[in-house]
Parts: C-alpha cells; structure tokens; sequence
C-alpha cells in the first residue's frame, strides 16, 4: 500500500467505525482493483481491532445500477460478524447514518468455494440454502463522488438481516417479494431480468476474490441484488415476504 492508500483506508475505516462521512477521499482509487484493495484494507483495520468477517455483498447487480462500471462487473463488498442479525432483530436508528433498507435474497455457503474459473453451477453446488434478507445500507460516500469511492467505502454496507433457511432451488430472479413497512405494503416486485442470477453472481463473486488470495468460506452469508429499497427516517418495522423462500423482519427503533 502507498502512503496515499494509507490514508484513504485510515480515513474509511474511521467513518465505518463511528458512523460519520470520510474526512477525505481525495485523491479517488485509480481502478476497479484498487478500490476493491482499499476495501479490504479497511476490513483489515477492522480484523486487527477484533471484528470478524461474516459475509459478502455483491454489487451492481439489479435495476438502474446494473453494468454501471460496465458490463458483468460486480464488485463486492464485505459485512462484519457484528452486523449479522437475525429476524426480528431491534435496531437503532439513529445509530446509522442516512439509512436505508433493501429486500435481498441471501445464499448461505455450505462448503468452501474459491478459484478464478468458478462457474455458476458449481456456485450453485456449493450453497447450502437460500434465505430471505434485508441489507441495511449506510450512505457515508455520497453517490455525486463517484463508483469508486463507493466500492472503496464497501457499497455501503452497514448490516444484514437474515431469515430462516429455505432449499436451494433455481429460479430466483422470478421470485416475487412484497415489502411491507409497518404492516403496509409498499412494494410488489419481481425483478426477473433486471436481475442477474444469483448463483452467477455468487460465482462471480469467488472470482473477483480470487486475486485477494480470498474465497468463500462453509457458513457465510452472501447478499445477492436488491428488489428495491426504502430510505429509514425514523423508528418502525419492516417486512419482506418472498414467494417460495419465506420472510424476514426488523425493526428500528
């Protein structure tokens, strides 16, 4: 790392730790690839100061942020142990800063999943059930300041909520959700093709580690693409019921 990378992680890892904007972020990552080392620099911050790693996102794979930094990149972003919360789960909001609230379909790992040439199907092989999730998002980069800042920041990543496990099966773009905030619904949707595929994404994901020296490890959580999402101004509780899989819950308070 350069002294300039240095200083960008210090600055990133600050702002994630106590919920405030990036003191800086000047000069911006060059690529792709730095920006995804710089991310995991702060996640090394993390790590040395106790935390764990729990899980993966994958990035920029539905709706209008689909093939933002071109076509089929998807970058990662990673989700502390800590951040790991069940259905139901009571969450303060004031704790995160400019929340927001996204229904995902989450793939829990089964057995270690690592290589450059993974393909769908084995992705597929390796995941032990599907789960319905939220992810809590923490918008700390604003999105005026770039893709790669973003990435760099962790996608925004705050925290996911997981529901029970559910059996692997294909077909999940054409799963329906109905999100609800505070028993109301908000939303019908069922992405299809403005989604990719989940276990595309999961192999994409063992892919873009692969240079890290990374892999997917048994009892990981990986959030798979947003259906939609929902800013959280104020104390409430949402849910998302996904056609086939089940419902997840949370409440802010």
């Amino acid at each position: 790392m350069t002294a300039t990378q240095e200083a960008l992680i210090d600055s990133l890892y600050s702002a994630r730790r106590n919920g405030t904007r990036p003191a800086h972020i000047d000069p911006t990552p060059a690529d792709l690839d730095e920006a995804l080392a710089v991310q995991l620099g702060v996640l090394q911050r993390f790590e040395t100061a106790g935390e764990h790693l729990g899980g993966w996102k994958v990035g920029l794979t539905s709706g209008k942020a689909r093939d933002r930094m071109g076509k089929d990149v998807r970058p990662f972003g990673y989700v502390l142990q800590s951040r790991v919360f069940e259905s139901g789960a009571a969450i303060p909001v004031s704790s995160i800063m400019q929340c927001h609230i996204e229904p995902e379909l989450c793939l829990l790992v089964g057995s270690a999943l690592r290589g450059q040439n993974i393909e769908r199907e084995q992705a597929k092989a390796a995941v032990r059930a599907v789960a319905p999730a939220f992810e809590i998002n923490e918008i700390r980069v604003q999105p005026g300041q770039g893709p790669l800042p973003l990435v760099a920041d962790g996608l925004a990543q705050w925290g996911i909520v997981v529901g029970p496990e559910a059996p692997v099966r294909d077909g999940l773009v054409d799963t329906t959700v109905t999100f609800s905030h505070n028993s109301q619904v908000v939303e019908t949707k069922t992405p299809g093709t403005t989604m990719d595929d989940p276990y595309l994404s999961l192999a994409r994901l063992c892919r873009r580690l692969h240079p890290f020296g990374l892999g997917l490890e048994p009892g990981q959580p990986v959030i798979t693409g947003s259906f939609c999402h929902y800013a959280v101004t104020q104390p409430g509780s949402y849910s998302a019921d996904f056609s086939g899989v089940g419902t997840v819950s949370v409440r802010f308070r």
